[in-house]
């Protein structure tokens, strides 16, 4: 993926990522789980389901990897989630928000994936911003008090896709 490309959900795509969101809203809803752990506090679960499987599609999608469809509760924190792709060898969490912010994750949910994807969306169109590593992520000094305690990486650090690679290949050294 390239750094501010831009990556449209075609009609068909957007029915399935709108289904897919659909289920899992539905689903958290059913075993009461419904905005648990999610720091928007805007009451938007359902939308944030769709462009959250959307950026998980378009990634996916450019990558020729298997989406995953499934439909349950996954944790972080209790090591149910197996993240939203495996690319090269490499878990990859892919992150997306609305607004014009840097890549933030709760401090809560520090985990071991090997990195992030990052996308702003006006969905159906996604603009890929960048990569980071789990250790350029979760580092001390990236630490910061927005809603709650997040790990916050600004735009102009995120990576290339090369960028990514090499670093992950070095730190398998």
């Amino acid at each position: 993926m390239i750094i501010n490309n831009k990556y449209i959900l075609t009609t068909l795509e957007q029915k399935i990522v709108e289904i897919t969101g659909k289920a899992r809203q539905k689903n958290k809803e059913l075993t009461g789980i419904n905005g648990k752990g999610a720091v928007a506090n805007n009451n938007e679960y359902l939308h944030n389901n769709i462009i959250g499987f959307g950026a998980e599609f378009i990634f996916c999608k450019h990558y020729n990897l298997h989406c995953d469809f499934y439909i349950g509760n996954t944790s972080k924190i209790k090591g149910t989630d197996v993240y939203d792709a495996t690319w090269n060898g490499i878990s990859i969490d892919v992150k997306v928000t609305e607004k014009d912010l840097p890549l933030m994750t709760p401090a809560f949910s520090k985990s071991d994936v090997g990195g992030f994807a990052f996308f702003h969306c006006k969905y159906p169109e996604f603009i890929f911003k960048g990569f980071a590593t789990n250790d350029q992520l979760f580092q001390k000094e990236n630490i910061k008090k927005v809603k709650v305690e997040s790990y916050v990486l600004e735009l102009k650090n995120l990576l290339s896709e090369s960028e990514f690679l090499f670093l992950n290949k070095l730190n398998k050294l």
